[in-house]
């Protein structure tokens, strides 16, 4: 056969379809669901499965190795290496296809669980699956479903400095709203991809054959490389138990294909739902079908203006007040259930004793509660409130917090903490898992990017914001230097403030302050008044994040009711008082509903912007 690039350019070639699809429809799951173990655990089962889309028409095939990168084996328990079960893979493609078919290494982005990785640890994991599939002797690498721009230049490099001539195809999976979930459009991502050492673009997965047949559209007005185009056959409905089917016929999908191919495409197959039936009915679609020409994007005459649209009413962000001086931010916590008369009560007390900002926790100890977005805008409606919104990555799947910061938005809320969430650590709600699509530092990534409109498609609608968005510090960490590097990552993906877990002696305050202030971010310190002995001992012994030294808890000792009460407070202001020139604001969080105490502490942290002894907060952040 002649080299695959030039192949590409005569004619277009046809893909094969879904093998987590065929494999499953045969019985065949593999341990812990990662499919490309059956590469060694049932070797002749996936052999079986690329000669039946070979004898329906594949002039590509793609390996058995999506998902074999070695967090997701580790996470399946499969006991074995990514370099071992993509090598296979590569030679089982190899020995179906023979030299009547071209062989795609293919690979996805990295198991979810790589947050925690090492850039090393990374590029290994790229590196080793390139390695394997290489040596099993693939035609070209595929990286494939890659929602992430970051995630594909990284692997792109990872997978060059070991495989420099392999032919690289990359897709990326976009939804019906013309972006991936990370909010790269077709334009962004070619922008990028033209200037790496790739030689095909295209796009799988996704939504299905509309979405590709309009990402195709886009793609093949801006860049003369090759394009690969993979989609899903519609979208994913469920069985009766809960697994997807996809319920578009063979005969739609085909004609779908067509119009790739008449748009221009020069490699077409199927990803999610495709059978060797729907590859056998394109391929009668587009037999001897030579690639289209194509007309590059010509720059278009300016749009006339539109009449401006009347602005959103948003609340003013923290920025300049932190700037200017030291802010106060309490904490005011959603109901239990739908009665929130005594929050509103305590938030109007806090409300008129000065407070900045009203801080909202997202469930906090994954106890169930009012959603944190209608208590806002319960507390909006009956008074002047400025809101902080605590998001977490706990409860909402990645779309799912999309519409929760896009709603956030139109309400008028600016302020947002980024934060991961309580564990759920009891089975008080039988079935309740955390979600956890993202990590914290990829959510403020992502609120940055909706902040820089990478996720507006210019025909539904506006989705630029302009949220100020923070992050959560842990002050109780053993090590507050990797506390710190965790932050980082935090600024570097847009956090401009930082609101720590509550910090109870000058001592540790100044520790924390001490460490965070090369990060260059404004610190809102977070303060917590104790109401009794009891208090004391159990937010040191059983809430995560939480430590309350030993001198403070000797002085709660014997304390509780209003004695209780008052030492807190007093602790809490002393602590306030020493640590001032050295934040730039309180966080006040409310101990049992005791607003009052909250409402003293806001009182008394105004009396401190104006003494001689804190007269302006240090501003070696800016």
């Amino acid at each position: 056969m002649e080299p695959f690039l030039e192949a590409l350019k005569k004619k277009v070639l046809v893909g094969d379809g879904a093998y987590g699809t065929l494999l499953a429809s045969r019985g065949l799951v593999a341990g812990g669901g990662v499919g490309p173990v059956l590469n060694l655990a049932k070797p002749n089962f996936v052999l079986a499965a690329h000669q039946e889309y070979l004898e329906a028409g594949a002039d590509v095939i793609e390996t058995n190795t999506f998902g074999a990168d070695p967090m997701a084996l580790v996470s399946a328990e499969a006991n074995v290496g990514s370099y071992e079960v993509c090598k296979a893979g590569a030679q089982l493609a190899r020995q179906a296809a023979g030299e009547r078919a071209y062989v795609l290494g293919a690979m996805g982005p990295l198991f979810r669980t790589s947050a925690k990785l090492s850039d090393d640890e990374r590029r290994a994991a790229f590196t080793e699956q390139a390695r394997g599939l290489v040596d099993g002797g693939v035609d070209a690498l595929l990286l494939e479903t890659f929602p992430d721009l970051q995630e594909l230049l990284f692997a792109i490099a990872a997978v060059r400095s070991v495989a420099p001539k392999t032919p690289l195809i990359t897709q990326m999976a976009f939804s019906l709203a013309g972006t991936t979930t990370t909010g790269i459009s077709p334009e962004r991502m070619v922008r990028e991809l033209e200037k790496q050492p790739v030689d095909v673009i295209g796009a799988n997965c996704g939504g299905g054959e509309s979405a590709a047949i309009e990402v195709c559209r886009r793609l093949v007005e801006l860049t003369e490389k090759p394009i690969s185009i993979y989609p899903n056959r519609g979208l994913a409905d469920f069985d009766d138990h809960g697994r997807p089917i996809y319920i578009e016929s063979s005969d739609y999908f085909a004609r779908s294909a067509r119009r790739l191919a008449d748009l221009g495409a020069n490699l077409i197959g199927g990803c999610c739902g495709t059978t060797p039936e729907d590859i056998r009915k394109l391929k009668a679609q587009l037999v001897a079908r030579k690639p289209s020409m194509r007309h590059l994007r010509v720059p278009a005459e300016p749009a006339p203006k539109a009449k401006p649209r009347e602005p959103l009413k948003v609340q003013p962000t923290l920025e300049s007040d932190l700037a200017a001086r030291r802010v106060v931010v309490a904490e005011v916590d959603p109901p239990r259930g739908i009665d929130a008369s005594s929050e509103l009560d305590g938030a109007k007390l806090v409300v008129e004793a000065g407070a900045d900002a009203l801080t909202i926790a997202d469930n906090p100890l994954s106890i169930m509660r009012m959603s944190n977005l209608a208590f806002a805008s319960l507390l909006m409606q009956r008074m002047d409130a400025r809101i902080v919104l605590h998001v977490a990555c706990r409860d909402r799947s990645l779309i799912g917090t999309q519409s929760h910061l896009l709603g956030a938005y139109a309400m008028g809320i600016s302020n947002i903490l980024a934060v991961t969430g309580d564990p759920v650590a009891t089975q008080a709600y039988k079935g309740s898992s955390g979600v956890f699509d993202m990590a914290s530092h990829k959510l403020i990534e992502m609120i940055s990017r909706f902040n820089q409109g990478d996720f507006a498609t210019g025909k539904d609608g506006d989705a630029r914001t302009n949220f100020f968005v923070g992050g959560a510090f842990n002050c109780a960490s053993r090590k507050l230097e990797n506390e710190v590097k965790r932050f980082q990552r935090k600024v570097q993906a847009g956090a401009r403030y930082i609101m720590t877990q509550p910090v109870f002696d000058i001592a540790k305050a100044r520790e924390v302050t001490a460490a965070v202030r090369p990060l260059g971010v404004p610190l809102i310190l977070g303060i917590m008044p104790l109401v009794s002995e009891r208090n004391a001992e159990f937010l040191h012994h059983e809430v995560p994040g939480i430590d309350v030294p030993e001198n403070i808890r000797e002085r709660m000792k014997g304390k509780r009711g209003e004695a209780g009460r008052a030492e807190g407070v007093a602790i809490s202001k002393e602590l306030m008082e020493q640590i001032a020139p050295e934040v730039q604001g309180y966080y006040l969080i409310t101990p049992m509903s005791r607003y009052d105490m909250i409402a003293e502490l806001t009182r008394f942290a105004r009396t401190l912007r104006s003494s001689n002894a804190a007269e302006s907060p240090n501003r070696n952040y800016q």
